[in-house]
């Protein structure tokens, strides 16, 4: 294994958690953007952590065995929390990221033709054709020009995944839908006063109304747009994401979805496949710019797989490297830091820690992610952790980039190649270097992000 010295600039250092459990009112005031950063050291080095607070515990569970019992052998026991479901669904209504039980199996059977490596493989053509076209827009600039390459991460997944998923209506949905996952992303905080008796309750009723509000110029966009692939042949239809999904039937009944259940998977496959996206490929760049060496044997393997010539989906096994580069920088900076909250219906035992009725109960990512039985040096930066022969043997449950369990991310594969074949397409003709002295934070509400964009310089190759 490499030993790849940690260069993590001082501003992105909130990863090094306070030794000593925060009181309440300092963990809100940490946390309001960054969750991540209120959770105490001690939470990295045991397989079951209580973090007490006056609202009661949670229970943050790390260890693979008590993940498994949580997200696999119990998951019954551990539904998913009714306060932060309640703002999921007003802004992605009832899908797979909000639904239980036959509704979310049969949309689960439904979509997963759309995601298979038939699919995979038609939409990849696309995905390079706009990455190049961000490509283009960069060579216009000036030598010394500088671009918030968060920013630019962002416009392009929402393109990438507006042409993806809407086709020839790309241009007009992608500028809708960034309108309101900006606005409708920020809603979804959840502060002190939504847990207080008496004006909780009031405040959470407003909340949700302005959340749906948010999204209803979205809703009827799409809802006109589903209709008009219904009523067209299949032959004629354009063959996009939302015409796969206006096709797909059950394999169990022929039935298909309606058009407010296609309407809340094509919300959720946004999130996934474009603000989750856009997350992962900032910190790529941010981390590339601080590990030359990294980026060099990057280059080396880009530069001998494709000569210059632009990516297809065949030679994503040829970068290998590449791919360890995401899966490394996902290791380290989650783009869903903390799954759905679950909560125990009955007493229950996790590692050893008794977990009593009624808890809170929350298997992180960030955490495991950076757990000290689970990683040597967990805080460095090393993407020889995902060689096939250092991964030989690690638990499943011990990395969990699109979570774990019968509800892992549909789009996991989707969203693995659209990050290769980015990563792929501009790497080989640019090397962003990393603006210093600017401020950088971190910034976890429903994913994770950088709260005051990355500037960065781009450097021809």
């Amino acid at each position: 294994m490499s030993q790849v010295e940690d260069r993590l600039a001082p501003d992105l250092v909130t990863t090094v958690p306070p030794a000593k459990p925060l009181s309440l009112l300092k963990m809100i005031e940490v946390s309001r953007d960054n969750g991540m950063a209120a959770i105490p050291r001690a939470a990295y080095d045991q397989p079951v952590y209580e973090l007490k607070s006056a609202f009661g515990s949670l229970y943050i569970v790390s260890d693979p065995a008590g993940a498994k019992r949580v997200l696999l052998d119990n998951v019954a026991n551990y539904p998913k929390g009714e306060k932060g479901s309640q703002f999921l669904a007003a802004a992605f209504g009832d899908g797979l990221l909000t639904s239980d039980g036959d509704k979310w199996r049969r949309h689960r059977r439904i979509m997963a033709p759309s995601f298979d490596h038939r699919s995979i493989v038609a939409y990849a053509p696309a995905m390079v054709e706009t990455t190049q076209g961000c490509v283009v827009k960069w060579d216009n600039l000036t030598g010394d020009a500088e671009v918030d390459m968060a920013a630019e991460m962002t416009a392009l997944t929402l393109r990438l995944i507006s042409r993806t998923m809407f086709s020839s209506d790309a241009d007009e949905m992608a500028r809708l839908v960034g309108q309101t996952l900006t606005k409708g992303m920020n809603q979804l905080k959840f502060g002190l006063l939504d847990m207080l008796p008496g004006i909780g309750p009031w405040r959470i009723d407003r909340r949700l109304e302005d959340i749906r509000a948010t999204f209803s110029a979205l809703d009827a966009s799409i809802h006109k747009l589903i209709e008009q692939r219904a009523g067209r042949p299949e032959d004629d239809a354009p063959k996009d994401l939302l015409a796969r999904l206006v096709a797909a039937r059950d394999v169990e009944g022929g039935a298909g979805m309606s058009v407010r259940e296609i309407r809340d998977e094509v919300v959720i496959i946004f999130i996934a496949g474009h603000e989750t996206t856009a997350g992962a490929m900032t910190f790529v760049w941010y981390l590339l710019s601080k590990h030359p060496e990294v980026e060099e044997k990057l280059h080396r393997e880009l530069d001998e797989a494709l000569g210059g010539r632009a990516p297809t989906y065949d030679d994503l096994e040829k970068l290998p490297y590449a791919r360890q580069v995401i899966q490394e920088t996902l290791r380290l900076y989650p783009s869903a830091p903390g799954l759905t909250g679950r909560q125990a219906v009955a007493e229950d035992e996790i590692c050893g820690q008794r977990i009593p009725k009624g808890a809170q109960v929350a298997v992180m990512p960030w955490v495991i992610h950076r757990h000290t039985m689970l990683w040597d040096s967990p805080e460095r930066f090393d993407p020889d952790r995902f060689s096939a022969e250092n991964s030989a043997g690690r638990d499943r449950l011990s990395y969990l980039p699109f979570g774990g369990g019968p509800r892992v991310c549909v789009g996991a594969a989707l969203a693995m190649t659209e990050a290769q074949l980015i990563l792929a397409t501009i790497a080989q003709r640019y090397r962003p270097r990393l603006v210093e002295d600017q401020p950088l934070g971190l910034k976890s509400l429903f994913t994770l992000r950088l709260s005051h964009g990355l500037k960065m310089t781009l450097e021809r190759r």
